[in-house]
C-alpha cells in the first residue's frame, strides 16, 4: 500500500510540474502571434517573435534533461540494490534480466550526458568529431543503429508491452509474464506514452505538418488548420525529451514494483 500511495503522489507530482511546462511552453512557442491575431482573448504573453523552444527547458542540459537524468541514475542504483538482495535466491531469470536492464539503462544515462562531457566539459576527442553529428562524445548521434534503434525497442516496452502481454497471458510463463508487467497500475505511464506519440506518429505519416503554412501571409496569426495539427500533434515543445524522460519515469516504477513483487512473494 506504501508503493502505490507513492506511485499514485509521483504521478500527481509530475503530472502537475509537466502541465506547467507544457502550457509554459506552448506560449512562449505560440503565444506572441496568438496575441496578436487575439488580442481581446490572448491578453498576454511571454512568448517571442522568434518561436520555437525554450533552451532552458527542452535543450541539452535544460530542465526536462536534467530531471531524466536524476531518476535514469536512481533508477540503476535501485536496481544494483535489488540484485544485491537476490544474491542469495535462486531466481535466476530475474537476476539475468535485471543484469540486462543495468547495462541498457547505464548506456541510456551514459549517452544522456555524453559521458560525462555535459558535466565535466571535457573537449570530444578527434576520432568522434568526424562521425557524430553534434560534435559530441558519445553514440547515438553517429548512427540510427545507436539512436532510433534502441528508442523504438524502449517505446515497445514502456508503451505496447503491457497492453500486448496482458493479451497474450494464457500463452506466456508466470515469470515472464511477472517480468513484463509485475503491477497492472504501470499501464497508466504507458496510456501517457502512447498519448504524447501516436498523434505525432500520424502526422509525420501522412505528412501533414508544413510550417510554411502555419502563418497568415500578412504575419499576423495563423491558419487555424495548420495550427491546431501543430497543437493536437504535440509539436509546440521538443517531443524527443518529453518520451525519454517518461521512458525513464516508465523504468523507474517497473523497477520498484518488480521488486516488490518478486521480494514480497
Amino acid at each position: 500500500m506504501v508503493i502505490d500511495k507513492l506511485y499514485k503522489i509521483s504521478n500527481i507530482f509530475f503530472f502537475f510540474i509537466f502541465f506547467l511546462i507544457l502550457l509554459y511552453s506552448f506560449d512562449y512557442n505560440l503565444g506572441f502571434h496568438l496575441n496578436k491575431q487575439f488580442p481581446g482573448i490572448y491578453t498576454y504573453t511571454n512568448g517571442t517573435i522568434k518561436e520555437g523552444w525554450d533552451v532552458r527547458i527542452w535543450m541539452e542540459n535544460g530542465l526536462v534533461e536534467t530531471m531524466q537524468e536524476i531518476i535514469l541514475l536512481f533508477t540503476i542504483c535501485y536496481l544494483l540494490f535489488f540484485l544485491s538482495r537476490l544474491k542469495n535466491k535462486n531466481y535466476l531469470t530475474i537476476k539475468i534480466f535485471l543484469i540486462l536492464e543495468i547495462l541498457g539503462l547505464s548506456y541510456f544515462f551514459l549517452e544522456e550526458i555524453s559521458y560525462g562531457q555535459h558535466i565535466i566539459g571535457y573537449n570530444t576527442p578527434d576520432f568522434f568529431l568526424n562521425l557524430n553529428n553534434q560534435k559530441e562524445f558519445n553514440l547515438h548521434n553517429i548512427s540510427n543503429l545507436f539512436n532510433e534503434l534502441p528508442k523504438s525497442l524502449v517505446f515497445i516496452w514502456c508503451g505496447l508491452a503491457i497492453p500486448l502481454v496482458r493479451l497474450l497471458k494464457p500463452k506466456i510463463k508466470k515469470i515472464y509474464y511477472v517480468i513484463i508487467n509485475p503491477n497492472n497500475k504501470l499501464i497508466k505511464i504507458s496510456i501517457i506514452l502512447l498519448i504524447f506519440t501516436l498523434p505525432n506518429l500520424i502526422v509525420s505519416k501522412f505528412d501533414l505538418i508544413d510550417y510554411s503554412l502555419l502563418h497568415l501571409e500578412n504575419g499576423s496569426g495563423y491558419k487555424l488548420k495548420m495550427f491546431f495539427t501543430v497543437v493536437l500533434s504535440f509539436n509546440f515543445f521538443r517531443l524527443s525529451e518529453l518520451h525519454e524522460f517518461i521512458f525513464s519515469y516508465y523504468f523507474l516504477w517497473h523497477s520498484i514494483y518488480l521488486n516488490k513483487y518478486i521480494l514480497n512473494k
